[in-house]
């Protein structure tokens, strides 16, 4: 027996045996708790192996650094259950899987924990039992020797560094896997989930890494830019501009008939009505606010970390004299917003933290959130300033309460409807009706000022529906259709530009009609055409990419929303002029404030 627990090769086979067993439990929590995935997954018996391998290499690896398989199981245990619980918990509060760059998702998933997300069911607490068993098991195999460490700790890593850079990374591969069955070909998230838990979680660093385009050059890039003029906003032609970006907010008008009880958009389509709206084809489901966010702040197609300061449409403003402001009634870490912001230029931004907790208890909603965007609108415009304000609301956030109605109104019958996804849908849709009202309310409040004022409202994504989104399921609203209508369902949202009279008059606009469905990342172009500014250098470089592309997709979707195509189907001057949009962006964001 003592001979059998020093022996070498057995102690290394039992503690890569023990990783694989990790990696096995790291894939059932990226399921989701969801059996028909599980199963799924094992159809391809590549797909599990990407994902255990690791936790067995790590287990490896861990190994030969300790010496103890005990000690490898541990700590290669502890990132296991650190990394798939905040997965999970993820999944459950957004339906968005974790990625490499989510460096505040823990945090959120503790917040979203006041939900009722973070619970510790059996499921957490057998896989942390399976951790202390396994433990105490391998704890009476022998040591490895320093000679042993050596080579063990040599080998894993070069196995480590050839499956990262070898397998990990490869697109190629990643493409293979097909999306599970009833999940969109057009989610992230979705074809996210149906590569597994931590495979996907790798490939997606090199994402979360800034890298410059293929064939930047900083000199070509400024060269490019200086070929378009920067163009001030006339004296006489400037309004003030309040934008307010609506989480998750989505029309289901054209995209249900369960809606029969009474009108969640009545106020909603009446503001549409004296407004010029559009669709914004969106990069992000259900989750990834900040991604619709900041494309429509900087007209960014790609964007950086931010980490530096960035060229953006409120630094434009600023230079035009405008005092630019804005609020988010959550937390100043989420997203790295409060730093995010400075570095965009938005330097005096309201938060929880510095504004909204001393208003209420939690997070403020659209109450709140309308009345002070308005009082600090007004306020500012008394002490004569030109108004730059960009908001964004928290009300309408998933999930949504699946165990009783949190408003008075029904919206969508029982009939033919769980339990839960008549609570979730009805509960969505009270809080819809109330952020149109406030809407509504808010365009009163400037209706009749003397004051040229210009809202812009838009919705960052569709909203979360139930865990998988079942509830869009039970509203007959199929997600995974084949082609665009698939694509519309799970990305179109809604923009809306309304003026007053005095807005109206000073820029002999009419502000109504319908625009062009385009990306978040020309929100802006669209505005600065209904206001007649020529704008700056880069919006006019941008103007030229729009007219013949106005989807330019993360996904790498490009097009007219009806005829979308991948890059390479382009015609050669729409690539690039693509091409050229990037390197002046990534300047900008990079290198053009150094």
């Amino acid at each position: 027996m003592q001979k059998f627990r020093n022996n070498v090769i057995w102690t290394t086979v039992l503690t890569v045996l023990a990783g694989i067993c990790l990696g096995l439990l790291s894939l059932y929590f990226a399921a989701a708790g969801s059996g028909a995935m599980c199963r799924f997954y094992l159809k391809d018996p590549l797909l599990p192996a990407l994902n255990v391998l690791p936790f067995a290499l790590f287990a490896l690896l861990l190994f030969g650094l300790t010496g103890r398989a005990w000690l490898a199981f541990l700590l290669d245990g502890v990132v296991c259950l650190v990394y798939s619980w905040a997965a999970y918990w993820k999944w459950l509060g957004r339906s968005e899987p974790l990625y490499a760059d989510d460096v505040a998702a823990i945090r959120e998933a503790v917040q979203i924990g006041g939900r009722g997300y973070i619970t510790v069911t059996w499921q957490i607490a057998a896989s942390l039992l399976l951790v202390v068993l396994g433990t105490l098991a391998l704890a009476w195999l022998g040591r490895l020797s320093r000679r042993g460490r050596a080579a063990t700790t040599g080998a894993a890593l070069l196995l480590c560094v050839l499956g990262y850079f070898g397998v990990y990374r490869s697109s190629t591969l990643y493409d293979r896997f097909a999306v599970a069955p009833g999940r969109s070909a057009w989610s992230a998230n979705d074809q996210f989930q149906s590569r597994g838990g931590i495979y996907p979680f790798l490939h997606s660093i090199r994402a979360a890494v800034p890298k410059a385009p293929d064939g930047y050059d900083k000199r070509e890039a400024e060269a490019l830019l200086a070929e378009y003029e920067d163009d001030d906003i006339p004296e006489d032609k400037k309004v003030h501009v309040v934008m307010t970006m609506l989480e998750a907010f989505c029309d289901f008008s054209d995209l249900t008939d369960a809606i029969t009880e009474n009108d969640p958009y009545a106020d909603y389509h009446a503001l549409q009505a004296e407004s010029y709206t559009g669709q914004l084809f969106t990069n992000i489901f259900a989750g990834g606010t900040i991604n619709t966010e900041r494309c429509a702040l900087t007209g960014f197609s790609k964007l950086p970390n931010f980490r530096r300061p960035s060229w953006s449409y409120a630094r434009y403003f600023a230079d035009q004299g405008y005092t630019c402001t804005g609020a988010h009634p959550g937390n100043e870490g989420f997203y790295s917003r409060s730093s995010v912001n400075r570095n965009l230029g938005l330097d005096d931004y309201w938060f929880a933290e510095n504004h909204f907790s001393a208003l209420c208890d939690g997070i403020a909603m659209d109450d709140v959130l309308f009345s002070e965007i308005a009082a600090r609108t007004e306020a500012q415009i008394a002490e004569g300033d030109w108004v730059f304000s960009f908001n964004v609301t928290y009300q309408n956030h998933g999930p949504y309460f699946d165990d009783h109605l949190t408003g008075e109104t029904e919206y969508v019958p029982k009939t033919g409807l769980s339990d839960s996804d008549y609570y979730i849908v009805n509960n969505y849709l009270s809080g819809v009706a109330d952020t149109g009202a406030r809407m509504r309310a808010l365009c009163e409040t400037f209706r009749d000022s003397e004051e040229p004022v210009v809202l812009v409202f838009f919705a960052d994504h569709k909203p979360w529906l139930g865990e998988n989104s079942v509830t869009y399921a039970a509203l007959g609203i199929d997600l995974a259709a084949p082609g665009e209508t698939g694509a519309a369902a799970t990305y179109l949202t809604d923009y809306l530009i309304w003026a007053n009279d005095a807005a109206k008059a000073r820029l002999g606009k009419k502000f109504r009609g319908e625009g062009p469905t385009v990306s978040p990342c020309f929100l802006m172009n669209v505005l600065f055409e209904q206001c007649g500014w020529d704008g700056p250098a880069y919006q006019k470089l941008t103007d030229d990419v729009m007219a013949q592309t106005p989807i330019v997709s993360t996904h790498d979707w490009y097009g007219e929303f009806g005829s979308l195509s991948v890059f390479d189907a382009l015609d050669e001057q729409a690539q690039k002029r693509i091409t050229q949009m990037q390197y002046v962006q990534y300047y900008l964001a990079r290198d053009a404030l150094r």
